[in-house]
C-alpha cells in the first residue's frame, strides 16, 4: 500500500484553533504531515487566537488581506493546485473548512490521483463531503464522542458487506471498513460510540459474528441465525433516492425502510424523492430479536397510481 504524505491546507477563519492540534493528530493517523499551511489575514485581531498553536504545531501561516470576499479561500485554492502539479512528494491534501466551496477542488484533487481527506463541522454540505475519499466531523477529533441513534446503520453495514461479499466471503473488516467509505465517505465507527470498526461490529451480533480474529487481521460473516423474510405490504413516500448508488428510503406510518434499485417493480428513472410507493416490508429477524434500531428493507416497489 502506498504511504500517504499529506499537505494540510487549513482555512483559519473557517477552522477552529482549539481543535488544529487533533486535527493533525487524525491526519497522521493515515500517513505523514509534510506541509501544514493556514490561510487567514492575521492583522486581524479575530484571528490572534492562533499565533501559539501555530508555533506549537510548526504550521506556516499564509498572510492574504482581504482584498474581495472569500480571498483567503482563493489563496489556498491556488496553492493548493500548484502543489498537486509541481511537488510529487505530495500524494495526499487534506482540506480543513467546512466550506462547500471547497468541493470543487476537492474533486480536482481526486482526479489528479491523489488522496483527498476533509476535516470540518457536521453541518458541511454534502457535496463537499461525497467528493473526498474521506471526510472527518470535528465532534470526532475527541475519544468521547456522542452515541447516535441512526436508523440507517444496520442497513448500510449490511448492504456494504453484501458489495464485498461479491467477491470473497467472509468479509475481511478492511475491506469492509473502505467499502463504507466508498458508500459514506463521512462513515466513522465514533459517529455510533465506538472507537473502532471491530468494536462497532462486535456490537452488533445481530448481524455479524467474527469468524477468525488475529492481532493483525479480522474476517466475519452474517449471522447464521439472521434470516430474511416477507412483511405485509404498506404504503410510503420515498425520501431519498441515490440514482449513482442505486439505494433510497421510503417513509411510512411504520418507520423508515431502505431500498435497492432491484427492489423497484417498474422502470427505476421515475422514482423520485416525495414519490408514494406501495411496497413490502423485507426484515431482518435474528435469534436474540430484531435490534430495535434496525431500519428493515423494503421490496416490490411499486408507484401509487
Amino acid at each position: 500500500m502506498t504511504m500517504l504524505t499529506f499537505a494540510v491546507l487549513v482555512d483559519g477563519e473557517n477552522a477552529s484553533q482549539a481543535e488544529y492540534a487533533s486535527m493533525l493528530d487524525e491526519v497522521e493517523k493515515y500517513g505523514t504531515v509534510a506541509i501544514k499551511w493556514v490561510y487567514a489575514d492575521w492583522t486581524s485581531r479575530h484571528q490572534s487566537g492562533w499565533q501559539d498553536i501555530l508555533h506549537e504545531t510548526a504550521s506556516s501561516p499564509k498572510q492574504q488581506f482581504h482584498y474581495g470576499k472569500d480571498a483567503a479561500d482563493h489563496a489556498l485554492v491556488m496553492d493548493a493546485i500548484e502543489l498537486i502539479s509541481n511537488n510529487p512528494r505530495i500524494n495526499a491534501v487534506c482540506i480543513v473548512s467546512s466550506d462547500g466551496g471547497f468541493y470543487s477542488l476537492a474533486q480536482r484533487i481526486r482526479e489528479h490521483g491523489l488522496h483527498v481527506m476533509a476535516i470540518g463541522r457536521e453541518n458541511t454540505p454534502e457535496r463537499f463531503r461525497k467528493a473526498c475519499h474521506n471526510f472527518v466531523f470535528t465532534k470526532n477529533l475527541s475519544k468521547a464522542a456522542e452515541c447516535l441513534n441512526h436508523s440507517d446503520l444496520d442497513s448500510l453495514l449490511h448492504e456494504a458487506y453484501q458489495r464485498c461479499a461479491e467477491k470473497n466471503e467472509p468479509v475481511y473488516l478492511g475491506d469492509l471498513g473502505k467499502t463504507l467509505k466508498l458508500f459514506d465517505s463521512s462513515f466513522d465507527p465514533r459517529n455510533y460510540g465506538f472507537l473502532s470498526l471491530k468494536k462497532l461490529i462486535k456490537g452488533k451480533k445481530h448481524l455479524f459474528e467474527i469468524v477468525d480474529e488475529r492481532e493483525d487481521r479480522c474476517f466475519i460473516a452474517l449471522n447464521t441465525n439472521t434470516v430474511f423474510e416477507s412483511g405485509e405490504s404498506l404504503q410510503g413516500t420515498v425520501r431519498k433516492w441515490d440514482g449513482i448508488r442505486k439505494f433510497g428510503f421510503i417513509t411510512s406510518d411504520k418507520g423508515d425502510f431502505h431500498f435497492k434499485a432491484e427492489a423497484i417493480k417498474e422502470n427505476e428513472k421515475i422514482v423520485k424523492e416525495g414519490a408514494e410507493v406501495n411496497f413490502q416490508q423485507s426484515k431482518v429477524v435474528a435469534s436474540d430479536q430484531l435490534n430495535k434500531d434496525y431500519c428493515p428493507s423494503a421490496i416490490n416497489i411499486k408507484l401509487v397510481k
